[in-house]
């Protein structure tokens, strides 16, 4: 036999190479078994996508706002500013019916924009009360957001002659036209 092939033929650091290969490849498979099962992935798990749906959760909420406060021809109020005026400061739950015809109009509005592609809204009507503190109440409420969810909003100014049927709002200037500011609040996320 060859003087140098029976020397390797003895020798038994081979084996001992495979057998460390082994276990360190044995020890690699339970960490990355580990590790994927100890960090939470659902989906509500912030993530660079959920990022991109926040950001276009956010315009489209706010795109919709501006549509809604835009005055069409020939009328005087835009749909969000006459179910403003003529909302009585009741909370709607859900998808429970909702009146005046404006705030059912708004309501709709909000339904088929949002709830088509999965995402869940609260409109939140925020005033400046006597001590010129904001107040808010809860205007449709559809529950808790969740906690990637994104806010929205929009500044109403409300005067004397918009007759507001709101009693709650209160007139911060009664020596002028100005009655009081809404700010808007719009909450939206994903289901």
């Amino acid at each position: 036999m060859i003087p140098g092939v029976q020397a390797i033929l003895k020798d038994n650091t081979g084996q001992m190479y495979t057998l460390e290969g082994a276990a360190t490849a044995i020890m690699i498979v339970f960490l990355v078994v580990f590790i994927v099962q100890a960090s939470p992935l659902t989906p509500l798990t912030s993530s660079a996508s959920h990022q991109q749906v926040e950001s276009q959760i956010e315009t489209s909420g706010s795109d919709l706002l501006i549509v809604l406060d835009y005055v069409p021809e020939g009328e005087t109020y835009s749909p969000l500013k006459k179910a403003l005026v003529d909302w009585t400061g009741v909370e709607f739950d859900g998808q429970s019916s909702t009146y005046p015809n404006s705030v059912y109009d708004l309501t709709s509005v909000l339904n088929r924009a949002l709830l088509a592609d999965g995402t869940a809204y609260n409109l939140v009507v925020a005033y400046q009360n006597d001590n010129k503190k904001w107040d808010s109440r809860a205007m449709l409420w559809n529950g808790r957001p969740s906690d990637n969810a994104v806010l929205v909003s929009r500044k109403v100014v409300i005067h004397d002659e918009d007759a507001i049927s709101a009693s709650f709002i209160p007139d911060l200037s009664p020596n002028s036209s100005f009655y009081n500011i809404l700010d808007v609040r719009l909450t939206l996320w994903r289901m």
